[in-house]
């Protein structure tokens, strides 16, 4: 019997990175999955990977959606719930780190940039939470949600975004002992550097993509490089399954070390 056999998860952000590794790995191991995202060509990507990985196309459900928009957010969890009956597991894995034509989300910024960029990152989990919770009620199931180390490091280009998955932290705190009577436990996965296309769709061009790798994450990082999606989709399952059933409230970092890293020592030191 597989891990998650009977379950039914919801993961947004599933058309690409994070999010369609995490769709992969929950059909593998037996869930009933609804992936969401703007995108219905790369959904239906993600929906034959699944099915590749072992997961039955029809234990797949594609919600074409956009999480800013709280009509969809409350047809995300309807259409899952129409369709497989129940929901255990929300994973709030949407976002991103800019709006789209500006280079990053700096406090120089426009106001709209923050405003699409806390919406799409903090806003809209909170939408989906509220809708997600009363099932969630009934089957004791948990929410992990995608927040960032950003969250507790500064990068001034990302003001914004780092403010959102901040209060992205505060709401996993809040909410894991608001909902640990009713069973429900809540957990944030922080990743670091993961080779997703999230520098690409900040408008970052392949070459400095490149040169970020080398340049900056290995120098900094301990482990030497990048993560990599499917890492961070174990995390998640983890944290949504019942070997966590004992953790609530928690910021699982998975960063490679890099929050814990300090620059060498000068020579004379060692």
């Amino acid at each position: 019997m597989s891990k998650f056999d009977g379950k039914v998860v919801i993961v947004t952000g599933a058309s690409s990175g994070i999010g369609r590794a995490t769709a992969e790995l929950f059909a593998k191991h037996g869930a009933c999955v609804a992936i969401t995202g703007r995108n219905a060509k790369s959904l239906e990507e993600t929906k034959a990977l699944a099915a590749k990985a072992g997961g039955k196309a029809d234990n797949v459900l594609v919600i074409i959606a956009d999480v800013t928009k709280e009509e969809d957010t409350k047809r995300i969890v309807a259409e899952t719930v129409a369709k497989f009956g129940k929901l255990d597991v929300l994973v709030n894995n949407a976002g991103g780190g800019t709006m789209q034509g500006f280079p990053d989300s700096s406090f120089a910024q426009p106001l709209q940039v923050y405003d699409y960029v806390n919406n799409l990152n903090a806003r809209s989990l909170i939408s989906l939470c509220q809708e997600a919770i009363p099932h969630l009620k009934q089957t004791k199931g948990n929410i992990v949600n995608v927040s960032s180390v950003g969250s507790f490091r500064p990068i001034p280009s990302f003001t914004y975004y780092q403010m959102a998955k901040a209060a992205v932290d505060q709401l996993n705190r809040n909410l894991a002992i608001a909902l640990a009577g009713d069973g429900i436990r809540v957990n944030n996965v922080n990743p670091g550097y993961v080779r997703t296309n999230f520098a690409a769709n900040a408008g970052a061009p392949d070459a400095a993509i490149t040169m970020m790798e080398e340049h900056w994450v290995k120098p900094n990082v301990p482990l030497k490089r990048g993560g990599e999606p499917h890492e961070m989709a174990s995390t998640i399952l983890f944290l949504a399954s019942d070997d966590a059933s004992y953790v609530t409230g928690h910021l699982l970092v998975a960063d490679g070390g890099a929050s814990i890293s300090m620059p060498p020592l000068p020579a004379e030191f060692l």
